[in-house]
């Protein structure tokens, strides 16, 4: 009875994730004007965590990122470097690729807005939205943030004081704002509210309290959207079909590159997508105008959309200006692809911001991957234990001289993980998820050390090598569960673990993980197999100057 309700729980919450051998997932694509940081790479590793579950539920997965290039902001940076545009953006899109390749992201496809096949797909999605009579011009006036390629509501502006100069600026962002009016393409942005609403009375966005936030900005009323800029103001970005002098407003284009992967990403057309992974920042633009835009252009609206909070830094918001950016490559460096990827799905909570701090990494990969797990798999097949480098026998005969270290308690909670963990890792929860495998593996050592197995190792009798044999079988057990539960968290080590005990391929999968086979009395693989011969440790303790 104890495990049912985590079942019943799982399973309902898991049912929408086997309607179909597809899924589609997507990181928001990244501005080029700035270099990765790990905010970016936060979104990554989310989004790169859910496709792994779902390649190992046995999907198939198309998982998209990529860079979002034009617009005001790029055509700037373009001018400060000194570079044309198209120059500018194929070398800052390099630097996003090559920091996704170090952290291991396991993307099929990478879009960016200047492929020819995403020009194409902007501008029919503008004929739809036009054949379908929600695009009009007219003059539109409004305060416009440069910074946040946007125009923002007369209500979200306010004045400050910059030293001796006052300033308008978005309440929402803080950045600065300016008076502007324009002729050009206006979308009645206030004609779906009732249709998002609907959408969002289906739980489509995790965690809650933002699905909350955009039913609040909902319900306050939503303004017409400017979805044109002037080619004169703007000239880097895709004309308006059959409008040369107006320029696709940056966030219709940007948003239009998930239909672009859907139309190109496969043999059919692929969508509605599954789940759009994304920063709190654009939490507006993705959950009413992106919806808003697929309504009147009769698609399919998104299934989920999982936004995540931001890392701060002394508290702080990262950005250029303050000199505060951490840079992922250095971290990577630092502490390797794994251990990168562990600290940021480990340390973050999705619903809150999280600050960065260097000694926290440091004592965390140490403590939990070099300790807690790489310890206890280098203590478990060390020769001096286990002399034939094998997965030990089961013998329930044993288990009565190991009960006073609670083996009951330790096979019980360990064959609830897979559980425990799946619910935790879909609903982006992955701290909570690590948790309770680190809580497993601690478990595992403090049985260990109760044990001595260096003194039963000395015994002679058959019934102490019994004992030893069926220590050692548990520990590695809850190793073996373990490292097929981390694969979306820690790729290559869960991978070496997994070899070093020899799981074939075909048993790594989630959906078909077998606990204590032998403790069941079930056909055991692993049982008397041989070791790999792999004997370096897991994870290198970091000595890192902080």
């Amino acid at each position: 009875m104890r495990k049912l309700f985590t079942k019943i729980q799982s399973s309902l919450f898991l049912a929408r994730f086997y309607s179909s051998k597809n899924y589609f997932i997507s990181t928001p694509i990244f501005y080029v004007n700035g270099a990765p940081h790990i905010g970016h790479m936060q979104s990554c590793l989310y989004a790169d965590a859910f496709a792994r579950i779902q390649c190992l539920l046995g999907k198939n997965v198309v998982f998209c990122t990529g860079t979002d290039e034009h617009g005001l902001k790029v055509q700037q940076a373009a001018t400060l470097a000194k570079k044309q545009p198209v120059e500018y953006c194929t070398e800052m899109s390099a630097k996003f690729q090559e920091t996704f390749k170090k952290g291991d992201i396991s993307y099929t496809h990478y879009i960016r807005t200047t492929d020819k096949e995403h020009k194409e797909t902007v501008q029919n999605f503008w004929l739809k939205l036009k054949e379908n009579g929600y695009i009009r011009k007219g003059q539109y006036e409004g305060w416009y943030s440069i910074t946040d390629e946007a125009f923002v509501p007369s209500s979200q502006v306010k004045e400050i004081k910059d030293g001796s100069t006052l300033k308008m600026v978005s309440v929402e962002t803080g950045s600065v704002v300016e008076k502007m009016v324009e002729e050009n393409y206006i979308f009645p942005l206030s004609h779906f509210q009732d249709d998002l609403l609907k959408w969002l009375s289906k739980d489509v966005i995790k965690p809650t309290i933002f699905m909350d936030y955009v039913k609040k900005w909902i319900k306050e009323g939503l303004n017409d959207l400017s979805v044109s800029r002037p080619k004169s103001r703007l000239s880097w970005g895709i004309p308006v079909p059959d409008d040369d002098s107006q320029i696709i407003y940056v966030w219709l284009d940007a948003l239009v590159n998930y239909l672009t992967v859907g139309y190109y990403g496969s043999s059919e057309f692929m969508w509605p997508i599954d789940c759009h992974v994304i920063g709190k920042d654009i939490l507006k633009f993705h959950a009413i105008y992106w919806p808003a835009f697929l309504l009147a252009a009769g698609y399919d609206l998104p299934k989920e959309i999982f936004c995540h909070s931001h890392w701060t830094v002394n508290y702080e918001k990262m950005s250029k200006s303050k000199g505060n950016v951490i840079e992922p490559t250095l971290l990577i460096n630092r502490y390797g692809c794994d251990g990168f990827r562990y600290f940021l799905l480990r340390a973050s909570v999705p619903s809150n911001d999280t600050n960065y701090n260097e000694v926290k990494i440091q004592r965390m990969v140490n403590a939990e991957l070099a300790d807690t797990l790489g310890n206890l798999l280098s203590r478990s097949c060390a020769p001096a234990l286990n002399p034939d480098q094998v997965f030990p026998k089961f013998y329930h005969s044993s288990l009565d001289a190991l009960k006073d270290s609670n083996v009951e308690s330790l096979i019980n909670n360990t064959s609830d993980l897979p559980e425990k963990v799946k619910f935790h890792f879909m609903q982006g929860c992955f701290y909570k998820g690590i948790d309770d495998i680190m809580a497993c593996l601690r478990d595992a050592n403090a049985f260990m050390q109760f044990n001595k197995p260096w003194e039963l190792v000395k015994m002679k009798d058959e019934k102490s090598k019994e004992t030893l044999s069926t220590m050692l079988h548990i520990v590695l057990e809850v190793l073996r569960i373990s490292g097929i539960l981390l694969q979306p968290v820690i790729p290559n080590l869960s991978k070496r673990l997994l070899t070093k005990l020899q799981v074939p391929e075909n048993q790594r999968e989630w959906e078909n993980i077998i606990c204590f086979p032998s403790y069941h009395k079930l056909p055991n693989p692993q049982e008397s197999c041989s070791l790999g011969k792999d004997s370096t440790p897991l994870f290198e303790r970091r000595k890192v100057k902080i």
